[in-house]
């Protein structure tokens, strides 16, 4: 005669582990989580190399507007294409130039000075830096 306890253990089938069913969901469920953390991955490394470009863009504008207020208002002309020989580039991304010299403005007996960096990364960039001098 069985004692009632070992009776009962051995009607309980135990099974130990996972069912097919049930790994596959847990690795679907993991496959989607890794592909959102991929894509917000993507999204941030492109993100930063935008501002990357932003920064040189900004510092080759600087120079440029800091190199015509230091000239004489006589010596400071427009110019509006193939400015810069040879064209500043990046990782193969170039980095356009033009400037724009008006005299009179915002204000009588002052001239304003506007740079403009212009660059494709994923789409088209234009940043544009002013300053005015009195004349």
């Amino acid at each position: 005669m069985f004692p009632r306890n070992q009776f009962l253990r051995s009607q309980i089938k135990v099974t130990a582990g996972f069912t097919l069913i049930e790994v596959l969901v847990a690795m679907s469920l993991f496959s989607i989580a890794v592909l959102g953390v991929a894509a917000g991955a993507t999204t941030v490394m492109r993100a930063n190399q935008t501002s990357h470009y932003h920064t040189i863009a900004t510092n080759l504008a600087q120079d440029q507007l800091e190199l015509l207020k230091s000239r004489t208002l006589a010596n400071i002309t427009s110019c509006n294409n193939a400015c810069d020989n040879p064209v500043p580039t990046f990782q193969n991304v170039a980095f356009t130039r033009t400037w724009v010299v008006t005299a009179g403005a915002p204000a009588p007996g002052v001239t304003q000075i506007v740079v403009t960096v212009t660059w494709r990364d994923y789409a088209n960039q234009i940043l544009t830096v002013s300053s005015s001098v009195p004349q």
